[in-house]
């Protein structure tokens, strides 16, 4: 945005023209004051409505503002000061991927819930329901955010209906297979047993594992716990170090002595690692890395995983599933359920109550059982 000063001869006044960018046709627009006393107070006015100007081109002209060009500006203006790194990363990647190549071009205020319908229809043919159901709650959001500020009057994506996700079954692993697991992991699979063997001990979430610090790793105590302070998670291949909320106390989870002695001896390696290395090695101080001290990449661990389940002859689960097999495992032996829902974290025991339903059903049976025997 440039502006030019000039003095009118004739008049003896001072002007200045202002080149403002283009206007809603296309075609380059200049603004023009007249009639300045000094070349001081012309200069004065024309920085007053540089300001000014700068200031409102940084919102997009309502009347004729695309879909595409709506959304940089929702995630500049909104996401990137609200959301988590990670988040933004995301949904960065759903807008320049998904959404401004297929619906881009359209204009902001005649968007129609049709078209948003059948974009959705479309993109069923190649993601899963799942996906389509999070690029329609982040459209919705956005549209949402452009009601708050005017930029249009209705959210037509709540017109349109997401496909719904179908639930996916959970699959676990009984105590033989668990330790049929472990066997082999260790055998084939030397790096990436001690996560895996972690997961099954401890019934903690990948990023949790893949964030454990030693700082975290308490095995001077009589009881040896772990302190869950911070998450590693990844997206579009960065990673992000996610602290637990300020003034929540980090969830510790108690060890068995099996767990204890493989991480002593991790520790031992590690701190001949470091002495070898330096501190190029394991920078993160991290507890499970890959084989040159860095973060173990999710994608891998799920690979290695399949491979070590494979090699047992063993089904095939997600990482996921040897969280849900621990939470098993224990409810299965009567371990109260509070006892389990704060192991996993579970906000609410409710949570962990719903998601084992099938076996706590059981468990009711066993008890129903008891007291007819107890009972008269």
């Amino acid at each position: 945005m440039a502006g030019k000063l000039k003095k009118d001869k004739e008049k003896g006044t001072y002007y200045f023209v202002l080149e403002a960018g283009k206007g809603a046709n296309g075609k380059r627009r200049r603004i023009k004051r007249t009639g300045f006393k000094t070349k001081k107070e012309a200069n004065a006015e024309m920085i007053k409505l540089e300001t000014e100007l700068a200031i409102n081109t940084t919102t997009p002209q309502e009347s004729n503002m695309s879909l595409g060009e709506y959304l940089d500006y929702w995630l500049d203006n909104y996401a990137k000061t609200n959301t988590k790194p990670k988040t933004f990363v995301e949904y960065e990647k759903i807008i320049r991927n998904h959404l401004k190549p297929s619906m881009g071009h359209e204009l902001l205020n005649t968007l129609k819930s049709i078209q948003i319908q059948a974009y959705y229809k479309r993109k069923l043919e190649t993601l899963s329901a799942q996906s389509v159901l999070h690029q329609h709650r982040l459209l919705s959001k956005a549209l949402n955010d452009a009601v708050d500020w005017e930029f249009i009057n209705k959210n037509v994506a709540k017109g349109a209906k997401p496909p719904k996700p179908i639930k996916t079954e959970m699959k676990t692993l009984n105590v033989d297979q668990l330790n049929l697991l472990f066997k082999s992991a260790k055998e084939k699979s030397p790096t990436y047993f001690p996560i895996i063997y972690g997961a099954g001990q401890t019934g903690m979430r990948k990023s949790e594992l893949i964030g454990l610090t030693w700082q975290n790793v308490d095995l001077k105590s009589p009881n040896p716990k772990l302190y869950i302070s911070q998450t590693i998670t990844e997206a579009n291949g960065k990673y992000f170090f996610n602290p637990i909320p300020k003034g929540k106390k980090p969830r510790n989870i108690k060890i068995t002595p099996q767990l204890a002695k493989l991480l002593s001896e991790l520790k031992i390696e590690y701190d001949y690692q470091k002495k070898v290395f330096g501190d190029t090695y394991n920078p993160n101080n991290l507890v499970f890395c890959n084989s040159r001290g860095n973060i173990m990449a999710p994608s891998e661990i799920t690979r290695a995983l399949k491979r070590v389940l494979k090699t047992a002859g063993l089904p095939d689960i997600r990482f996921h599933d040897l969280r849900h097999s621990h939470a098993s495992i224990l409810l299965s032996a009567n371990v109260h359920p509070k006892i389990v829902s704060d192991r996993l974290g579970h906000s609410k025991i409710g949570i962990t109550l719903d998601t084992y339903s099938h076996l706590t059903d059981s468990l009711e049976g066993l008890a129903v059982e008891s007291l007819d025997q107890m009972l008269d």
